[in-house]
């Protein structure tokens, strides 16, 4: 009677952790699903290109595959693999949007099967549907899967990574194997920059737990790879990276994103608790970034006391990167941080597993309000963007707005920041090259954009476009164009558009100012 209810409990316990098994699969690839669907919204909705793409996709364009192997104009950089990837689609596809995004979207829908493998692997079973949806909802990765840059394709290189970090952690080292670790991680360098930070952390991790296990055997296999990967990041950074590592423009242009290592002031002090809480906005796109850190924080004590493997895969890349920004080697912001996106992802999950374990019998539904909270606003904003993508500089329809009521003999002014759109769409075919004339830029000195504008005294009609404003420190340089050409001019039309604008002035009768 006794092993017959036993053999019963047994029986219903089974059944149970199937129903779990199978309910967490359903959630996982329900996410994953919805993950393909909000990166593909956002990628055929086909935004205008801004100026960030507008520099890159121009040293793409113009270039040959051998003349994108040297430094990019415009201060750009960006992964020779990734470039020649671009390049082939241009070759074949031709220089639309779609197609020049085409890389980085097909990297956003191959990273959500990736981390699904991969979360699968290090977390619980119950950790892994929360991190596959947060992957999913994440604003930045919907956005940046089509943006026609490099950083969607970081994440998924990093993903692939780490599902080789996985396999040399739990199989044996083999022939096979090694070939496999060897030529991965060697291309990775080489297709994403901030990949050397992720092949650290994993040779360090893999290294510590082979030490733990006294497996020599293991460890002297293993250098195989890391020598590989060790002359691959070296070739390409005396090939590609020295010379940025030293670009004043980068450098400048970066400058208050590098970590202070020695701090000298309070506030040196402040920017490590303010950077750490505004990394889960972003590059994560999360609201409710206290719940964030301290899950993020919760899941790090955990895996170091249970998974000590899973926290160094995780930790190392993150610290690693923390201390090339304290070299002025890498910096620590933003869009350059969206490769770290997974692993604090994984962090978080586990960190909202376990407070949900120790807080079950006190607390039942705390791990369940955490976790709803963390997800209310990337699902909402993920699912108002399938109404309302989202966008930056749509000057396409303001040039087109221009296209279509352009007279002939009409001028058309470009604001210095819109040149490279202008070019761009101009090369399209969407507007006439003939009479352009591309401003002055002169943020630190006003007078000089009068003179500038002094000189269309007297040619009639003329178009003013603007993208990519400069409005800082109470100047925007746009409303002091109009105040001006208000002033002496009088306008015929405008049109507008998110982030940009073009307006027509009659010139021939200009007044004095």
């Amino acid at each position: 009677m006794y092993s017959s209810s036993l053999t019963a409990g047994t029986n219903v316990t089974k059944a149970q952790g199937t129903r779990w098994a199978s309910g967490n699969a359903v959630l996982v690839w329900g996410f994953v699903a919805l993950g393909i669907v909000f990166r593909l919204r956002q990628y055929v909705y086909d935004r205008s290109l801004w100026l960030d793409e507008c520099l890159l996709v121009i040293n793409i364009i113009h270039r040959s595959p051998a003349e994108l192997l040297k430094p990019l104009s415009h201060g750009q950089a960006a992964p020779i693999g990734f470039l020649l990837l671009e390049k082939m689609v241009v070759d074949h596809l031709g220089s639309s949007e779609m197609a020049l995004r085409l890389v980085p979207f097909l990297s956003g829908v191959v990273s959500l099967f990736v981390f699904a493998a991969v979360a699968q692997r290090l977390l619980k079973a119950k950790e892994v549907p929360i991190a596959v949806g947060l992957f999913a909802l994440s604003g930045g990765l919907i956005y940046y899967s089509s943006e026609a840059k490099q950083y969607s394709t970081d994440v998924a290189v990093v993903l692939v990574l780490y599902l080789l970090a996985v396999s040399l952690l739990e199989t044996e080292l083999g022939g096979v194997k090694i070939l496999v670790a060897s030529a991965i991680g060697s291309l990775a360098v080489w297709f994403s920059q901030p990949a050397v930070f992720v092949l650290a952390g994993i040779g360090l991790s893999v290294v510590w737990a082979s030490v733990q296990k006294n497996d020599r055997r293991f460890l002297l296999l293993f250098s195989i790879p890391v020598a590989a990967w060790t002359f691959s990041f070296l070739a390409y950074y005396f090939f590609s990276l020295r010379g940025l590592t030293h670009s004043s423009f980068l450098l400048g242009y970066w400058q208050g994103s590098f970590v202070p290592l020695l701090p000298h002031s309070l506030k040196d002090v402040r920017w490590f608790a303010d950077t750490f809480f505004n990394v889960f906005s972003d590059p994560l796109g999360l609201t409710f970034t206290g719940i964030a850190g301290v899950a993020a924080l919760a899941g790090a004590r955990d895996l170091f006391s249970t998974r000590q493997s899973t926290f160094f895969l995780l930790l190392l890349p993150i610290v690693l990167t923390f201390l090339a920004s304290g070299f002025h080697r890498y910096p620590f912001r933003g869009r350059l941080l969206l490769f770290l996106v997974p692993s604090a992802i994984l962090l978080i999950a586990a960190g909202l597993g376990t407070i949900q374990r120790k807080t079950h019998d006190a607390i039942p539904l705390l791990g369940v309000l955490l976790v709803s909270f963390l997800f209310l606003y990337p699902a909402a904003d993920a699912c108002r963007q399938l109404f309302k993508p989202q966008t930056v500089e749509e000057i396409r329809p303001v040039i087109a707005y221009v296209d279509k009521h352009r007279s002939e003999g009409d001028i058309l002014y470009c604001y210095y920041a819109s040149r490279f759109a202008l070019d761009y769409y101009t090369q399209r075919g969407l507007l006439s090259p003939q009479n352009q004339i591309i401003g002055v830029e002169s943020r630190q000195n006003p007078q000089s954009y009068r003179e500038d504008l002094g000189k269309l005294s007297g040619r009639g009609r003329v178009w003013f476009l603007f993208s990519h404003v400069y409005r800082d420190g109470g100047i925007d340089e746009e409303q002091f164009y109009v105040d001006y050409l208000d002033g002496t001019g009088r306008r015929l039309d405008s049109s507008f558009a998110p982030g940009a604008s073009v307006y027509l002035y009659d010139m021939s009768t200009q007044r004095s100012r």
